[in-house]
């Protein structure tokens, strides 16, 4: 019974978004009630928040009656009392998840913070995105009217959950490299369906090659459109080099290939000249043919050229050696997510309680933990905070660090930083 209430003014909500012709707010709210079957502390913090919004809608309803009713010279006062009356049975149906049958279901050891922080935060992301950007940002907004809202939902609880997991350190390396490719999948799915025809799928209509390179290159080469270079610095900032184990669409594919040998070998210590090189050829010919006035059909052959040479590194170069040849060896954006994310106060740290066991050296696929960065207590540049390496910690001595946070709330916090970013991408147009 308890449920019973937040469940009626979940489909009053929906009826009244009917009424209004609102189909993404009615699934929004037919669905709503599915959370209940997570057990989970956060959920239920999360779902009186969302019946607090419920019945801010149930108070703008009432302003806009009032000032139609005022323009129209017609009373009120009756339907402002019975709108009233449901919007406080809105706000305090949220508030029977607090009955002590409820919390008796709930694991004893439940921390609310990291699912309703990431929830939080990807909410903070997507409410923008919706109601700012035109176009619309969020994919299920162009094809159902109020969509959006109902995507940011879904994705907000994602986020928590996933958030929620990750706090389990044993989780990490389990979860994140199956997130990852599967946000790579999204990703490439929305890029072929564009390219046949659905250019809602695509940001602006126009398509732009998946190459990482190109965030930098492109600007260079056209001296405008910045957008994408925006975004992966401000992510870059949030969350250090972590945008190349979290949000990069390409690394999914690297990481996989790498996980063929099951032990890696070393990478030849030239590997970091040799990516820098790569940057200044980069972005050296892109400016040059920019300036030349290169037609675009000419420079997109040699961005996909470029782009699918990185690929044959995957399949040849990462598969044997084991590392993610492709991210520390070769890739552009990867050098520059390592050099600008020091701005990011993020950091790996390894405790003087290591034991100098080795166990996290064969879980680093980024080249960043070999035996002589353990005994120097500081991980290699090529460090992108994907915490892989916590899981194989037995004593706990590796951790994510921010100043003026202990260990475990640092990690909570970022975790639930890149879970809420992981789930705002897979929800956004691309290219």
């Amino acid at each position: 019974m308890r449920y019973v209430p937040l469940v009626l003014m979940s489909l009053i909500l929906a009826a009244h978004h009917s009424r209004g012709g609102e189909p993404g707010l009615i699934g929004l709210w037919l669905t709503l009630p599915l959370a209940l079957f997570f057990r989970r502390r956060w959920i239920d913090r999360a779902l009186q928040l969302v019946m607090l919004a419920g019945a801010a809608e149930w108070v703008l309803t009432i302003t806009r009656i009032i000032e139609v009713r005022q323009m129209i010279g017609l009373p009120y006062t009756r339907m402002v009392l019975i709108l009233g009356a449901v919007a406080l049975c809105t706000a305090l149906s949220g508030l029977l998840l607090e009955t002590r049958g409820r919390k008796n279901r709930l694991p004893e050891n439940d921390p609310v913070w990291p699912g309703l922080g990431a929830f939080l935060f990807a909410a903070a992301i997507m409410v923008p995105v919706q109601l700012n950007m035109d176009p619309a940002g969020l994919l299920l907004e162009r094809f159902l009217f109020t969509g959006g809202w109902w995507e940011a939902a879904v994705l907000a609880f994602y986020a928590g959950w996933l958030s929620d997991r990750l706090q389990d350190a044993r989780q990490i390396r389990k979860l994140r490299p199956k997130l990852w490719l599967m946000f790579s999948a999204i990703f490439f799915t929305q890029l072929i369906l564009g390219v046949m025809g659905l250019d809602k799928l695509l940001m602006t209509g126009k398509l732009h090659l998946p190459v990482p390179a190109l965030i930098a290159a492109g600007p260079i080469f056209r001296g405008s459109g910045f957008f994408m270079a925006i975004l992966f610095s401000v992510s870059v900032i949030l969350v250090g080099p972590a945008w190349c184990s979290w949000l990069c669409y390409i690394g999914a594919w690297d990481d996989r290939f790498s996980r063929k040998l099951r032990r890696p070998d070393r990478l030849p210590p030239w590997r970091n000249k040799m990516r820098v090189a790569v940057l200044v050829v980069v972005m050296g010919t892109a400016f040059v043919l920019g300036r030349l006035g290169v037609g675009t059909f000419a420079a997109a052959w040699l961005a996909a050229s470029f782009g699918l040479l990185g690929i044959g590194l995957m399949i040849f170069w990462s598969r044997k050696a084991g590392h993610m040849a492709h991210c520390t060896a070769y890739c552009p954006m990867g050098w520059v997510a390592t050099r600008l994310g020091k701005v990011s106060p993020w950091r790996l740290k390894i405790t003087p309680a290591c034991t100098d066991c080795g166990a996290c050296t064969p879980a680093c696929r980024y080249d960043a933990l070999y035996p002589e960065d353990v005994l120097r207590r500081q991980p290699g540049e090529a460090c992108t905070l994907c915490g892989d390496c916590l899981s194989n910690c037995p004593t706990g001595s590796i951790g994510i660090n921010f100043p003026g946070m202990t260990p475990s709330r640092a990690r909570m916090v970022f975790l639930g930083m890149v879970s809420a970013m992981h789930a705002a991408w897979i929800g956004v147009a691309r290219l």
